[in-house]
C-alpha cells in the first residue's frame, strides 16, 4: 500500500491524517467577547434545566455568542432601569 495522503477533502470536510486514521479538521469559530457573570449564570440553567439546548449550542460552536450576545442584552437592561 503507499503512503497516505496528510490532507484530504470529502464531502466539503476537510479530514487530516493522525496515525493510521482521518479524523474530521473542524475549527471553532474565533469569538473572543466575554460572557460575564448573566452569560455563567445562564450557561448553569441552560445545563441543568435544558441539558438537550445546551449539548446543541455547543455541539454547533454557538454556546459562546449566544452567552455573550445575551449577556451583552442584561448588560444593556441593566444599565436602562
Amino acid at each position: 500500500m503507499g503512503k497516505l495522503i496528510e490532507r484530504i477533502t470529502e464531502n466539503s470536510i476537510d479530514y487530516i491524517l493522525v496515525g493510521d486514521y482521518y479524523i474530521p479538521d473542524l475549527k471553532l469559530p474565533a469569538e473572543n467577547r466575554p460572557i460575564g457573570r448573566y452569560g455563567r449564570l445562564h450557561k448553569e440553567y441552560l445545563k441543568q434545566e435544558h441539558p438537550a439546548r445546551y449539548t446543541s449550542l455547543f455541539l454547533t460552536g454557538e454556546l459562546w455568542t449566544y452567552l455573550a450576545d445575551l449577556s451583552e442584552q442584561a448588560e444593556e437592561r441593566l444599565l436602562l432601569s
